[in-house]
């Protein structure tokens, strides 16, 4: 049952990001030609203020979801329903925090941005994005209660819509009207009724949840659960820290511009990491029933499974992002939108270090392992900030990202062989060491052949240099891997399950 629920949720997500994707893309060609860089710069800026005012929820979602896992498992609606109540009662909290604070930095605007440079209020501008998440934190409670019963699929299936949506309209109102105002007003309503829509799919469901007459919650839990809160408000700040602040960096020292530029490659790593963060997400649930029955070597089992396929998907989509980025862009935006090689090579190792994150990270929220750690992100964001802050005026962008990719280096070396990989799994550090150095070895090997080959095979043509880069990293990468790890019984774990899905078909067709 957790198999097909994640293959359930991950067939849905790939198929919700694959759409998007083309959509986004499209629709930042138009943003991008109509309205200009600084302007794109400006919503990174904003998207960026926003995440940092998310802080407030910390970690809330996460804690709930661990919370909700066992009482699921024991059908104890009586306690979901106390559950629920609460968490609606702390997210309108959040929302009224989120409000408070967005507004106190509306005079520090002009501080952080040329009000010149762009034609239109950045007051108001600002103000729809601070709406648009407040409005977001008083519908998503809801939502958990999908997720911890391994929906998440429903919820794509919603996001699906809202994207499809959003996109055309963006593309019809910048063309007609080329107003970026009017764009964010309709996001609002759009995401309104997005939640709205998943919320009475929820009540449908699970129908108990309705029910006006709940139950208080058992003080235990609520003890619980705000320890929890408590060891999450470090993981969020330095979550903050680590990739929130850096929009605020290149916009102060590198200026919009530059951060326009980004933008567009950070469209690209984005869409493509949330692409793989929906299909290791789908598993989270899943792992969450696993760890109540408290079997170790079933949880080691499903780790190495977890870990091979994100280091297949990602250092497969780190060598693409190298090789292919650059022809792609000049395809899509021109040659005057390229960033150089060097910031490139950074992007590309970033995009790997963070992605095989995901592993343990699966394994940490739905352990609800957050006091345990909580320490250990203040010790990333201090080296965060103090490598960015010098790297930014040595290497400008590129130091930026340098900066994020040395700081994640405290969660692989100290924090999760000691606070994840022992606790859950009871296995010798030495096995985590092996583990990792062996992936990494083997990235290595995977990126400097297959940027090498394209290094040296290249053709003077922009159209027949993507075709190239792109057949390059179809075959190569994926064959590289192939020989490396066909022998493993993580490997022939998926090509049997791969197998038993076209087979199955088949005799149902």
């Amino acid at each position: 049952m957790r198999t097909a629920n994640s293959l359930r949720n991950m067939s849905t997500a790939a198929v919700q990001i694959l759409i998007t994707i083309v959509l986004r893309f499209v629709a930042q060609s138009y943003f991008v030609h109509i309205l200009g860089l600084k302007y794109q710069g400006l919503n990174g800026l904003f998207s960026s203020i926003i995440g940092m005012l998310g802080m407030a929820e910390l970690g809330l979602g996460t804690a709930i979801l661990f919370n909700m896992y066992g009482f699921i498992a024991k059908k104890d609606t009586d306690t979901i329903q106390a559950l629920l109540r609460f968490y609606k009662w702390c997210y309108r909290f959040v929302a009224l925090i989120v409000a408070v604070f967005g507004l106190i930095l509306l005079p520090f605007l002009p501080m952080m941005v040329d009000m010149s440079s762009i034609s239109e209020n950045v007051y108001i501008i600002y103000l729809l994005f601070l709406i648009d998440a407040v409005v977001s934190y008083l519908f998503i409670y809801k939502q958990s209660i999908l997720i911890a019963h391994q929906k998440t699929h429903v919820i794509t299936m919603a996001d699906l819509a809202y994207n499809i949506v959003y996109n055309l309209g963006q593309i019809a109102l910048l063309i007609l009207t080329h107003n970026f105002t009017l764009i964010l007003m309709i996001v609002i309503v759009l995401q309104v009724m997005k939640n709205i829509w998943i919320n009475a799919i929820a009540d449908k469901r699970y129908p108990y949840i309705k029910e006006k007459k709940v139950s208080k919650l058992k003080a235990s839990i609520a003890h619980n659960f705000f320890k929890q809160m408590r060891g999450q408000v470090f993981h969020i700040f330095g979550g903050f820290v680590v990739f929130g602040t850096d929009s605020l960096v290149i916009s102060s020292f590198l200026g919009l511009k530059v951060m326009g530029l980004y933008s567009n490659y950070l469209l690209i790593t984005n869409t493509l990491n949330n692409f793989f963060l929906q299909i290791v997400g789908a598993v989270t649930p899943s792992v969450g029933d696993l760890l109540t029955e408290h079997n170790d070597d079933e949880s080691f089992a499903v780790h190495k499974k977890l870990s091979f396929v994100c280091f297949w998907l990602y250092s497969f989509a780190s060598v693409s992002i190298f090789v292919i980025m650059q022809p792609f862009i000049n395809l899509w935006l021109g040659e005057g939108f390229l960033l150089p090689t060097t910031v490139l090579f950074v992007i590309a190792l970033n995009f790997y270090v963070q992605g095989m994150r995901s592993p343990m990270t699966v394994f940490q929220q739905a352990a609800g392992i957050f006091y345990e750690n909580r320490f250990v992100p203040l010790m990333e964001a201090a080296v965060n900030l103090v490598a960015t802050l010098l790297f930014v005026q040595w290497f400008g962008l590129a130091g930026v990202l340098m900066g994020t990719v040395l700081c994640t280096m405290v969660l692989y070396g100290y924090s999760f062989p000691k606070y994840t990989f022992v606790p859950i799994f009871k296995r010798e550090v030495s096995v985590y060491v092996k583990e990792q150095v062996s992936y990494l070895l083997s990235f290595a090997l995977v990126f400097a052949f297959t940027a090498g080959l394209a290094h040296f095979v290249h053709v003077n043509n922009v159209w027949g240099e993507f075709i190239l880069s792109v057949v390059l990293c179809l075959f190569i990468p994926n064959l590289i891997c192939y020989f490396l790890f066909r022998k493993t019984e993580e490997f022939a774990y998926f090509k049997n399950l791969f197998l038993g899905l076209i087979f199955r078909k088949q005799k149902n067709s």
